[in-house]
């Protein structure tokens, strides 16, 4: 659970708690999640280079090349490695999910320190993660991080959502949620891009961040 959610107040709404006052929801039993294995490799591999996804990856190495150039970045939950393959040198990435940390070692990608990177990208990924700041938190100061997250205008139409997903998604956000939580973790937001929605997808939005400070543990 992340440690500053979990301090918020929270109403219950089924299998939802409702942060209200901070723009933010999340599952409340963790007992039974997706597990991210050869079934959900797969998946993310027949996606790739449809249509949708090549505009998808053009706009996201759009805004990452747009504030780290040509420099070094760590994609997080790499899904099937598209947006490394389509990147090109200098991305690397890092996953808990078997099948896609092989892949990864097989291609020479796989990092063993997360740190140190100029940009770290978490592409559907935050959403999915029980306790983000195990990532966050070994990221540099002054580093980029860049993201891709369904938003919610109202928390209370999370189930009329496609992104309602028991078991995987465990956090949902307003936008004014996300960009108060990351600031939380110490980043501050650069912009904000809707090329994911232009290109079909329902309701996600694209981040650009960059650490400014670091918080206390």
């Amino acid at each position: 659970m992340d440690r500053f959610i979990a301090q918020f107040d929270a109403e219950a709404d089924g299998d939802l708690m409702l942060c209200r006052a901070h723009g933010v929801a999340y599952q409340k039993d963790r007992t039974d999640v997706v597990d991210y294995g050869a079934d959900y490799f797969d998946k993310c591999l027949g996606y790739e280079d449809q249509a949708i996804a090549q505009k998808i990856n053009a706009g996201r190495i759009a805004l990452v090349n747009g504030h780290v150039g040509q420099n070094s970045v760590l994609d997080i939950g790499i899904g099937s490695g598209e947006f490394i393959k389509k990147r090109r040198g200098k991305t690397f990435g890092f996953d808990v999910n078997p099948v896609a940390s092989e892949w990864l070692k097989r291609q020479g990608l796989w990092a063993d320190r997360l740190n140190a990177f100029a940009g770290y990208t978490f592409w559907d990924v935050l959403e999915h993660v029980e306790t983000p700041e195990t990532y966050l938190r070994q990221i540099d100061l002054h580093a980029f991080l860049f993201t891709s997250v369904p938003i919610f205008d109202d928390l209370d139409t999370i189930r009329a959502s496609r992104h309602y997903r028991p078991g995987e998604h465990l956090y949902y956000w307003t936008d004014s949620g996300f960009v108060r939580w990351l600031d939380l973790h110490g980043f501050q937001i650069l912009e904000r891009q809707t090329f994911e929605i232009d290109a079909g997808r329902d309701s996600i939005h694209s981040y650009a961040f960059r650490r400014y400070r670091l918080p206390k543990l």
